[in-house]
């Protein structure tokens, strides 16, 4: 043998050790199976996480490791990836599946899969990963995030009582004859403002909380879409207008009627036009279309503002969330997306967002077509 192929040879044996030991030391369970689904190979991390040892499990059927109520089902998809033409299949790729100890306790993980034909047989390798932890810190997460909408609600439904009572206090005071001079009128003003700001926001805790729990509140009737956008722009127009902005219509004369809560889209409208007219400098144009796709109705509102980066796009309607830039913050941190999202979805319909940076905006939101 030359002197190279025995460097080869030696690279080799020393590469197969290697793998071998890092086969033995993994935290996760690499099993391998034959074409028969008998296990051939079982590391140290599958004695760990399934409490067999080696000398127990190999040559034993692979449904020794799973629950008997999914064994016939696994077995089928081992049998179709065989047959398939893809060499592996990663973690994630399949849904979360289900593994028995040794003790009968059973327990979620995730897998991948690969195989390699050797001739007329082929070897299935399996790498599992005992995800018993993440799944339970999983669901503490969603009790807790529960437990806090709850509170927050309750919290926000008895906080409406005593603002409603400083606002009308505040007005009746206004409007009363009382001796106030100049200055404490201004006062009581000012306290009748942030009373209605408080009652504002706490509208908007109550609205997301049912919004993510499904029981957001809608009365839709059927109605024109012209009858539907006039309503809300009527009251929206003065504003644009007063922001030294141009509000546009592309309304068509003739489209089907939608079913509509007319409050709950003036809501909608409210929340987008608002958002258009903060980032849309003075001299722009803000436009307010619609158009008929199928069983629906899409609106759309635009503006020539500043634009939202595609990296922030998928984010701006999710609650809470915040950009890394101001106005991403201003437009994404507060509640008026998510509650805007949720009022079109409870409606059954579906709400997104185009957007380019230094160009503008533009926001969809569809309807059902009133049967």
């Amino acid at each position: 043998m030359s002197h190279n192929s025995q460097q080869n040879t030696d690279a080799r044996r020393l590469t197969e050790f290697l793998l071998a030991d890092i086969v033995q030391i993994s935290a996760d369970a690499i099993i391998c199976i034959d074409a028969d689904q008998r296990v051939t190979l079982f590391n140290e991390g599958a004695e760990r996480i399934f409490g067999w040892t080696k000398a127990e499990i190999i040559g034993q059927p692979l449904d020794v490791l799973l629950p008997e109520r999914v064994r016939a089902v696994h077995a089928k998809h081992v049998e179709r990836f065989g047959r398939a033409t893809e060499p592996a299949r990663k973690m994630g790729e399949r849904s979360e599946i289900s593994g028995i100890r040794k003790n009968g306790q059973e327990f979620p993980a995730e897998a991948a899969i690969s195989k390699v034909k050797m001739g007329d047989s082929v070897v299935y390798s399996v790498v599992l990963r005992d995800i018993t932890e993440q799944v339970e810190l999983h669901r503490r997460l969603q009790r807790a995030v529960a437990a806090r909408d709850e509170t927050v609600g309750m919290v926000a439904h008895d906080l409406r009582n005593p603002v409603s009572a400083v606002m009308m206090l505040s007005h009746a005071l206004l409007g009363s004859d009382a001796a106030l001079d100049t200055e404490s009128r201004e006062h009581v003003s000012l306290i009748g403002d942030a009373a209605r700001q408080m009652d504002h926001l706490i509208r908007d805790l109550l609205d997301i909380t049912r919004a993510e729990m499904g029981r957001l509140v809608v009365s839709p009737q059927p109605m024109t879409t012209i009858a539907l956008l006039e309503g809300a722009l009527g009251t929206l127009r003065p504003l644009v207008e007063g922001a030294g902005l141009t509000l546009v219509e592309d309304v068509p004369a003739v489209l089907p009627k939608v079913n509509a809560d007319p409050e709950r889209i003036g809501q909608v409208l409210s929340n987008l036009v608002g958002n258009a007219i903060k980032f849309t400098a003075n001299g722009g144009r803000i436009a307010v279309g619609a158009a008929a796709h199928g069983d629906e109705v899409v609106i759309s509102v635009s503006d020539t503002g500043t634009g939202i980066g595609p990296e922030h796009l998928a984010n701006i309607f999710d609650r809470y969330w915040q950009g890394s830039s101001s106005v991403i913050r201003s437009r994404g941190a507060g509640l008026g997306l998510p509650i805007a999202r949720g009022i079109v979805i409870a409606h059954g319909g579906r709400m997104w967002a185009e957007s380019k940076l230094g160009e503008g905006s533009t926001f969809h939101f569809s309807l059902p077509v009133a049967e």
